[in-house]
């Protein structure tokens, strides 16, 4: 239901596609035709740091005729399921009880759709159902399957091997009589060494690629860039240490693994497992149980690691939401089975006792009703949340000018300032010099070209010299400019977070507009347009030269 209720969501607009995939997903038109993006420095980035698996997928779907965009919306319901059979199986393992794995299934089909990280098609979407198949691997003690999840991990989501890794390693203790002793499975030991051999093959195959896009920013570098604080491109120090502890690109997301509510449930496990002559299940769970906490101590410990090698090893907040998530859901499921067991069983008892009385009577149809109540919360719960399932789709404003772009040269390039020029290279499948969503600051070597882009095009679109806006179109080749209607607004340029984030042409470009100097471009009127909707101008490049060429 959660499958088809997100593909619903997304498949109806062919202007629909979720926000990530506008960066990943682009420039795998290429898989349809190669002559497409040629020398673009954006498209070759996001090629470059796709990971293999997940690219060879679309480029294999691409020659059967299957394009990104479409694919990019198959995936998301395919995964929910694929996800969902697999939280069966692993919850499963842990209890033995048929009842905790349906239940996780539930839960975690319902619980994606909280998120955006399996609706968007990218590689991150693979992320739950990687982490669980290793866990179920492990519990099997299935080598190949281990290995092979690893594997799998390495070409689609390599992040999720250091939790694998890490995993491997807590896997080989276990807690007897209340210590902590080496366990003496040779068949596990043997499991384990081959997994870190692969995951360090993955590790060492990553640190070692070369490419022209890096350095990583440094922390000293971030610490300098506006793009990294509040209102940023990627906003990521907080002003308060308890929001930048819990939240954010750096914070632990407690509530990604409490989204739903009723993942709160997990935290009732221990408890539960500390009582079975109450919850008599709780003797159904299995020992190995204890990759749950397992899994959360590994998981803090990248954690920490990934703000001890800032940037180096991506996001803090990547090792400990998705991850808590998976922990919350599995534990939660098994709690709830737990509990509705012990109520049934409790109601149960009072019915049966001989000297049954009205109070006992009431006592356990009160029992009844709660687990009757928890059941039909879990299942319909997430079914009254307005907006879900939450896909953070982002659906295209101008499909007219994406037809006409489509239509023109293979070549063109697109500058200009507009929203609107992060949705081109999707839609039109044509380059842009530069956008907002595709200006993230991680690799200096490809963000200083951005960044340069960027402070180019402020200072060429508020210019009121001619020469100027020639000199930046021939610099770059520029075939068209986009340019909104609200450009010149002084109001909407100081509005603007983004362009203020280039300074100091975004102050300059203020400058032009507050003492009423006339840009340019904006003298040209309608000269040069050659395509207009209700909020844009599309201008010609050569126009643009001709008409400087031609100024008194």
């Amino acid at each position: 239901m959660i499958a088809g209720l997100i593909w619903q969501a997304i498949a109806g607009d062919p202007y629909a596609i979720a926000d990530d995939a506008r960066q990943h997903v682009f420039w795998m038109w290429r898989f349809i035709d190669a002559s497409l993006f040629p020398n673009d420095w954006i498209a070759d980035y996001y090629q470059s740091i796709s990971p293999i698996g997940y690219a060879w997928l679309y480029r294999l779907l691409a020659l059967l005729g299957v394009s990104p965009l479409t694919l990019c919306k198959l995936l998301p319901p395919v995964l929910v399921m694929l996800t969902g059979a697999i939280a069966f199986l692993t919850a499963f393992e842990i209890s033995a009880l048929p009842a905790a794995g349906f239940t996780a299934s539930v839960l975690m089909t319902q619980s994606v759709g909280f998120t955006a990280t399996l609706s968007s098609g990218t590689s991150k979407s693979f992320v739950y159902g990687l982490m669980l198949l290793f866990m179920y691997g492990w519990l099997r003690r299935s080598r190949w399957l281990s290995w092979g999840a690893i594997v799998l991990q390495g070409i689609f989501y390599p992040q999720v091997v250091l939790l694998s890794a890490g995993l491997l390693v807590l896997g080989l203790v276990e807690r007897r009589q209340g210590k902590w002793h080496w366990r003496r499975d040779r068949a596990l030991w043997l499991l384990t060494t081959g997994g870190l051999c692969m995951a360090t093959a993955v590790i060492l195959y990553y640190a070692g690629s070369s490419s022209q896009f890096g350095p990583t920013v440094t922390l000293e570098q971030a610490l300098t860039m506006p793009e990294f604080f509040r209102g940023g491109r990627t906003n990521y120090f907080q002003t308060s240490w308890l929001e930048a502890l819990l939240n954010g690109r750096g914070g632990l997301r407690l509530d990604a693994a409490t989204t739903p509510v009723t993942n709160f449930l997990a935290l009732g496990l221990p408890l539960m497992l500390s009582m079975p002559q109450r919850f008599p299940l709780a003797k159904a769970v299995r020992a190995d149980v204890d990759i749950l906490p397992k899994l959360l101590a590994v998981a803090g410990f990248w954690f920490v690691a990934a703000h001890l090698l800032l940037f180096k090893l991506y996001l803090p907040s990547r090792y400990t939401g998705r991850f808590f998530f998976v922990v919350a859901v599995l534990a939660a499921a098994i709690a709830l089975v737990l509990l509705i067991d012990a109520l049934l069983g409790w109601a149960s008892d009072g019915l049966a006792s001989p000297k049954m009385s009205a109070q006992a009577t009431f006592q356990s149809f009160m029992a009844t009703g709660l687990a009757a109540v928890l059941g039909l919360v879990v299942v319909l719960y997430p079914l009254t949340m307005s907006g879900y399932p939450f896909t953070s789709i982002i659906r295209g404003q101008s499909p007219e000018l994406y037809a006409f772009l489509a239509n023109q040269p293979k070549t063109s390039l697109i500058a200009g300032l507009a929203v609107e020029t992060n949705n081109i290279p999707t839609y039109s499948q044509r380059s842009v010099l530069v956008s907002r969503e595709v200006a993230i600051p991680y690799h200096m070597g490809y963000y200083q070209e951005i960044r340069q882009r960027a402070q180019q095009s402020i200072a060429a679109q508020y210019s009121p010299d001619a020469a100027a806006v020639k000199a930046f179109v021939q610099h770059y080749g520029v075939t068209h400019w986009l340019l909104e209607k609200t450009a010149f607004d002084i109001t909407q340029l100081t509005r603007d977070r983004w362009i203020q984030q280039y300074q100091p042409a975004a102050g300059n470009a203020t400058t032009v507009l507050a003492s009423r100097q006339i840009p340019f471009l904006q003298s040209l009127g309608d000269r040069c347009v050659v395509f207009e909707d209700a909020q844009h101008w599309l201008l010609a490049a050569e126009c643009i030269v001709s008409a400087t060429e031609n100024r008194p």
